[in-house]
């Protein structure tokens, strides 16, 4: 089957000067040169109206100059620009002409030789970079020219696209930091930000604990925020990411010549939030040496930077992070109870994601608005929204990355699909599937001291029907079949044997 051909072009004076002037102007030279007469012509035009039915009539009857049997339907579309070189007004006309007229079945090409500079700049971008047309330009002395973006300057272009992309993708949602815009429908999660809220006008050290990708740091930031401290620094630091050889100085900072390649003195992240709040995120990462330092100045309320011959005195809050079970890590000598217990005056902890179902329509609409809010100006890219379909296989899922994991999954989803709505399907194929791993592969139980496996097995068994009760909402033979039982009755009948008065 032929494709269409369409002319898409803005407006030139020269155009509608070409007929006083004894010339053709670009657009109808375009006409004339074309090897195959074009089926459409689609004109935005950002002024001189009062000119557009002269100009078009004369137009149409230039278009049959060749050939009078050509009826070739010109469109002119008027626009309103804040300036013909506002480039955020052009982008988005050109934008939706160029998503009117692409599709499989079109052969689109953008005149660069009508209208200003800046709106031949973003056909050149988007014809290009985003919707794969052809290009042409005319003069006086070559006449109409196809033009070909040199490689390297389209694959520099593509690349920055894609470095916007993965921007968005390498940094966690940023949800709103103030207690009331944190979704708190599930009751593990108002009671958490219940007791954070209680916590924020104290100044007293916290923990936070949860898994990787709950929003530990939001929290953080939510109790600085609510509390006293709230004009003065909020510093985030990775306990995990900082090298075993400079945790003294990047936590306390160091004097010029301290040690080779102490150039100058430099500031501790304990001096950077002084008369604010140190977040340690990860701070089961820290080494024993590390953490008896980092008591002490808890302790003391002094640091004593690197190289340095006297402490100075800091006003610091600290909010600890881990995903770690830290009580856990004491009992194995990793972690100092003495510094647990100096931390733990507050202890918050948020659940992950999939104890969370009734924060999660809410949860999934804020970071919808957050990807296409970022994503807006990427040149075409439409808003999308999520069907209630896809909301609730969403919530079906697992999320062992928990909200971070959600974030990057509705941004790929957001990226991939054509359609303005995303579905199950978009969603389902926008998920990275993980190694399977055979059941009891990794429990941590110590046979050889002796167990009781019927217990063990019992115990099992309950927390099993207890979570595929929570995720169909007690529905029994949906329950089954998550559990992989052939029918609900051999349900029934474990819950019996296991003693669930609930059911």
């Amino acid at each position: 089957m032929l494709k269409k051909r369409i002319l898409l072009t803005w407006l030139g004076r020269h155009d509608l000067d070409a007929e006083a002037n004894g010339h053709s102007g670009p657009i109808a030279s375009i006409l004339l040169a074309a090897d195959a007469p074009f089926d459409e012509v689609h004109i935005l035009a950002n002024g001189w109206f009062d000119e557009l039915d002269r100009y078009q009539q004369w137009l149409i009857a230039q278009s049959r100059t060749r050939n009078a049997r050509v009826k070739t339907a010109i469109h002119i579309y008027p626009v309103e620009l804040t300036s013909p070189i506002h480039y955020p007004d052009i982008y988005a006309e050109a934008r939706n002409a160029l998503d009117q007229c692409c599709s499989p079945n079109t052969l689109v090409t953008l005149n660069l030789s009508s209208g200003t500079p800046a709106m031949a700049a973003t056909w050149l971008l988007l014809g290009k970079g985003v919707y794969n047309t052809r290009l042409v330009q005319t003069s006086i002395q070559d006449g109409v020219t196809d033009v070909e973006l040199p490689f390297d300057i389209a694959l520099a272009y593509l690349e920055h696209q894609d470095g916007v992309l993965g921007s968005l993708a390498g940094a966690a949602p940023k949800l709103d930091s103030h207690f009331e815009h944190i979704q708190t429908g599930s009751a593990a999660m108002c009671e958490a930000v219940s007791l954070a809220k209680r916590l924020a006008p104290r100044n007293l050290p916290v923990i936070v604990q949860g898994e990787s990708g709950t929003g530990k740091e939001v929290i953080a930031r939510a109790i600085h925020e609510a509390s006293p401290r709230a004009a003065k620094p909020f510093i985030p630091v990775n306990c995990g990411a900082i090298p075993e050889g400079l945790i003294d100085s990047q936590l306390f900072g160091h004097k010029k010549g301290a040690f080779t390649g102490a150039d100058a003195n430099r500031k501790g992240f304990f001096d950077e939030a002084d008369g604010g709040t140190l977040f340690l995120d990860e701070i089961g990462e820290l080494p024993l040496d590390a953490q008896a330092k980092l008591l002490r100045t808890l302790q003391q309320k002094e640091i004593n930077p690197v190289g340095a011959s006297k402490p100075h005195a800091v006003d610091v809050r600290v909010i600890a992070a881990t995903h770690r079970n830290l009580l856990a890590m004491v009992e194995e000598g990793t972690f100092r109870e003495d510094l647990f217990y100096r931390l733990a005056v507050g202890v918050v902890v948020l659940p992950p994601l999939r104890e969370r179902q009734d924060d999660i329509p809410e949860l999934i609409t804020s970071l919808m608005e957050q990807l296409n809010r970022g994503a807006k100006d990427q040149p075409g890219y439409v808003s999308k929204k999520i069907s209630d379909d896809a909301i609730e296989f969403i919530k079906r899922q697992r999320w062992p990355g928990n909200i971070r994991e959600l974030w990057n999954t509705l941004l790929r989803a957001s990226i991939w699909a054509d359609s303005e709505i995303l579905g199950v399907e978009e969603v389902e194929r926008a998920l990275i599937q993980r190694p399977h791993k055979p059941y009891g592969s990794d429990l941590n139980i110590d046979v050889a001291a002796g167990i009781d496996v019927n217990e063990i097995l019992d115990n099992t068994k309950r927390y099993c029907i207890r979570e595929a009760l929570k995720s169909t909402a007690g529905q029994k033979g949906k329950a089954a079949e998550l559990l992989g039982l052939n029918n609900h009755q051999t349900l029934n009948n474990w819950i019996k044997q296991l003693g669930f008065e609930e059911y």
